[in-house]
């Protein structure tokens, strides 16, 4: 090829390509933005609805059931999953795969707007949003009191006005906070005044609404000037309000709302209570969609400007920190990359010339500063899984780079000079170079169509890796060729012995017996691979396994009606026993405090600073909680560092009527617990809060011309409360709340409590009603509009495997529930198994497409069956390296695989291209498989080995440990090392089979 030559003869012009690459990737990378994830859009919605004071069933009732009737008349919907809680309706909706994510979603905001009869005292309307990647939480941090001594309600205002800095930041995305009250003002009525001065709940709000008024009245003119007309009547204060008239009286007398309220400046009543590092905080949980290091760094900078200011009054202390975890992730590789590649260089010096194996090791940052080039072209940023597709690509590309690189040295061992020996190394192997980059292509590309949201997160990798493979043609063919053609010529073979003689010698002796018992040795390798998928067999999917893992989850239930002032002190044990772990493994906890439920998570330190995994400390908190706990239910589960996957066990319970579920999910619960190794069993419903039942006297209703509506709607106003307006203080809307006095608001004067009827009398509700205590679910979850109970558990047993475990169970309870209930698998099992079908599209997809590129490349239909033979070796071979340490196959061990099979085919490839050339030219088969495969063994031993040492830092974390790409450097490392004797024996031997006829003499 002439641009060969071009290029060859130019070494000054591919020093400055090299250069150029180099430094155009080290700017790029200064502007690329550091994340968690990449930037995805997920196949999936969120409709919320607020709802305070109602309980699940209400929810369900008049918000839930609603939305999801009109969700049904949507199109492209998968599925949609609801949960109706106490003040609170969610749903979660689904796509189909392929759907247009926008017109989708478009109409479902239709759909729920088009919803007419929900509640008209809800605090907002469903709020709709599309789920993304940027708005998981980035940064969490608490701001406590430094002494009890300080007013509480001075936090909460200095929360309102940090909120406000930190959102104008650069970078802050969404900012939610816990322990946060609005500001209100709450008009307490005390019944005995207003039936003294014959005065409603309905004329207090409807004064105080009336008073509240800003309005333009027009412009009024005169001969000289005009005025804007304005009637201001707004409240600023508790007095204003206090001061409203409500009516006057015959008399004359002016009754205002202080004659029959105490107006109050307080806060909307807490329903959480934030706890950080033991002290109550209010706490800030912040997205960014922006650089997450960058945003991180100026949130904090602006924390430390806030401690200076405010002195000794409010102590800061964070929780979550996804930017110290990014810089220690880009530590990680850049550490073990740097380790990696002086071993690389090491390797490649003890075989090749010293100036061979620099510009050998200059491929890697070539490329992958090529590639910091090409990802900002997609819109993409440096994000875990990049950085674990970058270092994927390590070994392809020093796999290329030693292939020229040692058809160059071999064309000089045969006594060509300079230019001419790089452009004929080159072309001797530019066929099978090209058609091995196109083959690792297609190994990846199916990853594009892999389907949910782990598919679109792992999208990222064959973008990386193609744009890898395209700097590596690009060096290979360009750039490496016109280096080497300037590198100090051989000396004589007499001067100096090839270093890798010895090696030849004793390897064409041993081929040579190989070839001469090839069925053998072919039996021996199937023995071998069939022996190893026994112990593969026994291998756990995990697709995020959780042995690095670095945050522990809490989640908590204590009996359902507990005040949320008692819910700490049932926790006091539960926050001894975290604040004693070592400060060597703990980094930070928080706890947000709820009734019945509570949540919270443990920020642990690194994988490589601590003694104990994550699953051992969650077993040491396990045994110091002990028995004293038996009052509240408490479950620890690992954040792996992946999309939450769900439950280790999740069963889903749907149809049938009460009792037929009630039957299955006990049937459910019975079979797990007899379960060796499963704990922690529950079900959705298992929660129940107490209520009281207002059981409505109609014969009553009528003779006071009430309704249902109006006996609710004044309990409502007593004991929750009504917000009749608002008004702004500043800029911040404050709510003014007309309720029943605090002392009135006691259950044993409920039955007591007074109803207004139209013509103003005052009705006790024992008389138009009667009380019953009842229990309901505090969770009320429906999938597809039926009622649905999850039962869910975990394992205390690693070797677990929990699409195993649920398989069994649907096995064995076939039949032992009622035909009308369905029961489906869930949570991790089901989100495995979706990932898993992926793959096994992906990975036939990607063997059928490399098998007819070989194909046509050999325009043969056996051929390409003897390079992909390697395959199934090699992937065994990689499996088995999960299998001797002990690890789970991950997601990224997959993908480790996937990688190390478009090494491997590569290998295999230029063999048999090499053997096809000789028997071309007339060589005998044996002596063409022998020369080949010995001219061979010398690139394929390098790249073997300089992947295996560039890999190994990472795998057995010499410079730092990570979850993702440790697992994906054992598999990519040691199935190339593993396949060596594959590649250099049976396929060979397999070659001999196939195409010779004789035996070997």
């Amino acid at each position: 090829m002439r641009f060969l030559a071009y290029f060859a003869n130019r070494q000054f012009l591919a020093r400055v390509i090299t250069v150029m690459v180099l430094f155009t990737g080290a700017m790029s990378l200064t502007q690329l933005k550091l994340q968690e994830y990449p930037e995805v859009t997920m196949d999936t919605a969120t409709i919320e609805t607020s709802y305070p004071g109602a309980t699940a069933q209400d929810i369900e009732l008049n918000i839930t059931n609603p939305l999801e009737k009109e969700l049904r008349s949507v199109d492209g919907i998968a599925y949609f999953a609801s949960q109706s809680s106490e003040g609170r309706s969610l749903i979660e909706v689904e796509y189909l795969p392929g759907e247009d994510a926008t017109v989708v979603l478009r109409d479902i905001q239709q759909a729920v707007d088009r919803v007419g009869n929900l509640p008209k005292d809800i605090d907002a309307p469903p709020v709709v949003t599309q789920e993304k990647t940027s708005l998981l939480d980035v940064y969490r941090f608490g701001v406590s009191l430094s002494d009890s001594n300080f007013d509480e309600s001075s936090l909460q205002n200095y929360a309102y006005q940090l909120e406000k800095k930190i959102n104008s930041l650069g970078g802050v995305g969404t900012i939610t906070l816990a322990g946060f009250n609005e500001r209100e003002f709450w008009v307490k009525v005390d019944p005995q005044k207003a039936r003294r001065y014959q005065v409603t709940f309905a004329d207090v709000s409807k004064a105080i609404e009336q008073h509240n008024l800003s309005q333009s009245g027009g412009v009024v003119e005169s001969w000289s000037q005009e005025q804007k007309i304005v009637t201001m009547t707004k409240v600023t204060s508790s007095e204003d309000i206090a001061s409203i008239v409500i009516k006057a009286l015959d008399s004359g007398q002016v009754i205002r709302v202080s004659d029959v309220a105490e107006v109050v400046d307080t806060f909307a009543r807490a329903t959480e209570m934030p706890v950080i590092n033991g002290k109550p905080a209010i706490t800030f949980s912040i997205s960014s969609s922006a650089d997450v290091v960058a945003t991180i760094a100026n949130i904090q900078a602006l924390l430390d400007q806030e401690a200076a200011r405010v002195g000794d009054q409010f102590v800061f202390a964070t929780g979550l920190d996804l930017g110290q975890d990014m810089s220690d992730k880009f530590s990680i590789v850049a550490t073990n990359g740097a380790i990696g590649l002086v071993l690389v260089l090491l390797v490649l010096s003890l075989i090749l010339q010293r100036r061979v194996a620099f510009w050998v090791s200059v491929s890697i940052p070539f490329c992958v500063f090529g590639v910091m080039i090409i990802l900002p072209i997609f819109g993409l940023n440096l994000d875990s899984i990049t950085l674990a597709a970058l270092l994927l690509v390590i070994g392809i590309i020093v796999d290329d780079s030693v292939i020229i690189a040692e058809s160059i040295f071999q064309e000089k061992e045969a006594g060509k000079k300079g230019v001419e020996a790089a452009v004929s190394g080159t072309l001797k192997v530019i066929k099978p170079l090209i058609a091995s980059l196109v083959t690792t292509a297609l190994v990846f590309i199916p990853m594009l169509f892999i389907p949910g949201t782990m598919g679109k997160v792992v999208a990222v990798i064959p973008v990386t890796v193609i744009a890898a493979l395209l700097f590596s043609f690009i060096e290979c063919t360009l750039t490496l060729p016109a280096h080497l053609s300037t590198a100090k010529e051989l000396e004589q073979k007499k001067e100096q012995e090839d270093k890798f003689q010895w090696l030849s010698k004793r390897y064409a002796l041993l081929l040579e017996r190989c070839l001469r018992y090839r069925k053998t040795v072919i039996s021996i390798a199937i023995a071998v691979c069939v022996g190893s998928g026994l112990f593969v067999y026994q291998l756990k999917l995990d697709i995020f396994p959780t042995e690095a893992g670095k945050y522990i989850d809490v989640y908590t239930e204590v009996k359902a009606g507990t005040p949320l002032n008692k819910v700490r002190e049932a926790h006091r044990k539960i926050e001894q026993a975290i604040a004693s772990l070592p400060e060597s493994e703990l980094v930070s906890y928080q706890m947000e405090y709820g009734s019945p439920v509570s949540g919270g998570i443990l920020t642990l330190t690194n994988y490589d600073q601590r003694e104990r995994s994550a699953e051992q400390i969650i077993a040491s908190l396990n045994q110091n909680i002990g028995e004293w706990s038996e009052d509240i239910f408490i479950k620890f589960s690992i954040d792996a560092g992946g999309p939450p996957p769900g439950e280790p066990v999740e069963i889903r319970v749907l149809g049938g009527t009460e009792a037929e579920r009630n039957h299955a999910v006990e049937s459910v619960i019975s079979w797990l617990d007899d379960y060796p190794g499963v704990i922690n069993v529950n079900h959705s419903e298992s929660l129940k809060d107490p209520q009281l039942n207002v059981v409505p006297q109609y014969h009553w209703l009528a003779k006071y011309n009430l309704t249902v509506a109006d006996l609710s709607d004044a309990l409502r106003t007593s004991f929750d409360g009504t917000s009749v307006t608002s008004t702004w203080l500043g800029d911040q809307e404050v709510d003014i709340r007309v309720v029943l006095d605090e002392q009135y608001r006691d259950i044993d004067r409920l039955s007591s409590t007074k109803i207004y009827t139209a013509d103003g009398q005052q009705v006790p509700l024992s008389r138009v009603a009667t009380i019953e205590q009842i229990e309901i679910p505090r969770l009320i979850k429906h999938y597809n509009g039926e009622r649905e109970v999850t039962v869910s558990a975990s394992l205390s047993d690693d070797s677990i495997s929990p699409v195993a475990l649920s398989n069994e169970l649907l096995r064995d309870l076939a039949g032992h529930y009622s035909s009308s209930v369905t029961i489906d698998v869930g949570g991790e099992a089901e989100s495995t198994n979706e990932t898993m079908s992926g793959f096994m599209v992906v990975f036939p997809a990607a063997m059928i497409a490399i098998y007819f590129v070989l194909a046509v490349m050999f325009n043969s239909l056996v051929q390409p069956l003897l390079v992909m033979v390697v395959i199934p070796f090699a992937v065994m071979a990689s499996l088995m390296a999960l299998v001797i340490h002990m690890q789970p196959l991950s997601l990224f061990g997959l993908i480790g695989v996937l990688g190390m099979t478009g090494v491997v085919v590569n290998n295999s490839l230029v063999l048999i291209n090499r053997i096809n050339e000789l028997r071309s030219m007339g060589v005998h088969i044996y002596a063409a498989i022998t020369e080949a495969a010995v001219s061979r063994l010398r690139p394929i031993v390098m790249t073997s080995i300089t992947t295996v040492v560039g890999l190994l830092p990472l795998a057995y974390g010499l410079g730092g440990t990570d979850v993702f790409m440790g697992p994906m450097s054992l598999t990519l490392g040691y199935g190339l090392l593993f396949s060596l004797p594959v590649v250099s024996l049976v396929v060979p031997a397999l070659y001999a089979l196939c195409f010779s006829r004789t035996n070997v003499d």
